[in-house]
């Protein structure tokens, strides 16, 4: 079959993984600093790019791993690890280096930047209350992996009831959008950031919808010259049009803040999400078939998980060699060339070091079954 590996995973999956990846490191180096105090963005092309974010909760629902409720839990117990590891050990190793530098924090920001990382600072208080930024924390993506990892003890246990029934599948979207919507009224901010977990479920159910209906896998067997091809990505971009003009999506996930209507916001939100991992899904099955390109996309994808923890935590490790860290904004004041340069040094050198961890890891297997 075209596009697929030689290893038999989806080659368009791969890819997709890295295009979501790179988009957010992208978001995150040019435009994270452009963000009002609304949540609006001065740039109209961050928005639909933001919301790409969510096609991770869409690939999680569609591979949706086979076995009972315990067993598709343990399997996410890696992620678990990850988080407690890093939200521990980061904060602590940037704060000596910025101490070696001659920027040194205080205990208390180190405090404050570990509880951050677990996703826990100013929990209870209304959504939208500022998070304090600390020289010494660099966890910025953590809440997005705490919210998957608790959606996922939701989205197990339902999973297979509603995916094999149509309507209970429709409900239950709408059920969940409005549990969204309510907590977003309501306006408090829980542990852990699971006022997510609503919307989270709902794109992992959809995410399942379209791996019922082998959605990538069609689009690796796609005929180009075929229209009903490229009807699904027309309609999507011209429907994401018309939506993100009515209705501008906000770009504070974190902040449940999904739009200018508050809760009810979350509907159009949840379709534009939809919308555009559509149309990354087109992206990624055309950049699956360039060689090399491809490749490049598909080892960004592999290491997603890597990327998404640690990438901000080594652009504040580079700027501190040059800057002193500000503490009103993620980074200080960069030209396009320098956010450039330190972008690419940042995904090359966390990917290099993740391939050179598992030649290790081969190598240490290798001599163990020789020995064996």
């Amino acid at each position: 079959m075209e596009g697929i590996s030689a290893s038999g995973r989806l080659k368009t999956a791969d890819v997709l993984k890295g295009v979501l990846i790179l988009g957010v490191i992208f978001v995150h180096m040019f435009m994270l600093n452009e963000v009002d105090d609304t949540g609006r963005s001065t740039s109209l092309v961050l928005q639909p790019l933001y919301v790409g974010l969510i096609g991770f909760f869409v690939i999680s629902g569609y591979f949706l791993p086979s076995g009972d409720y315990i067993r598709r839990i343990k399997k996410r117990s890696k992620l678990l690890i990850v988080l407690v590891v890093c939200s521990s050990i980061l904060p602590v190793a940037l704060y000596v280096w910025l101490w070696a530098l001659g920027q040194p924090s205080t205990l208390d920001d180190l405090w404050i930047s570990i509880v951050a990382s677990f996703g826990n600072q100013n929990t209870f208080m209304p959504l939208g209350t500022p998070d304090s930024i600390k020289v010494c924390y660099s966890a910025y993506t953590h809440y997005f992996l705490w919210v998957m990892l608790w959606s996922f003890l939701v989205f197990y246990a339902i999973a297979d009831r509603v995916l094999a029934d149509r309507r209970l599948l429709a409900v239950t979207l709408l059920l969940l959008l409005a549990i969204e919507a309510a907590l977003v009224f309501i306006g408090v901010k829980l542990p852990f950031y699971s006022t997510l977990i609503p919307i989270s479920v709902a794109f992992m159910l959809f995410g399942g919808f379209l791996s019922q209906k082998d959605f990538l896998e069609k689009l690796e067997m796609a005929k180009w010259k075929s229209f009903g091809t490229w009807m699904p990505l027309i309609l999507s971009l011209f429907a994401l049009t018309i939506l993100v003009y009515l209705f501008p999506p906000g770009v504070k996930f974190n902040f449940s803040y999904f739009g200018e209507y508050g809760g009810m916001s979350a509907f159009p939100f949840f379709v534009e999400g939809l919308l555009v991992f559509v149309i990354f899904s087109y992206a990624s099955m055309l950049i699956a078939r360039i060689p090399l390109l491809s490749d490049m996309f598909a080892i960004c994808g592999k290491y997603s998980l890597a990327l998404t923890v640690i990438h901000i935590f080594v652009v504040r490790v580079i700027l501190a060699l040059f800057y002193t860290l500000p503490t009103d904004t993620v980074f200080p004041p960069l030209s396009t060339a320098q956010i450039l340069a330190v972008g690419v040094f940042d995904v090359v050198f966390i990917v290099c070091a993740c391939m050179l961890i598992d030649r290790r890891k081969a190598g240490l297997n290798d001599r163990a079954g020789s020995v064996e």
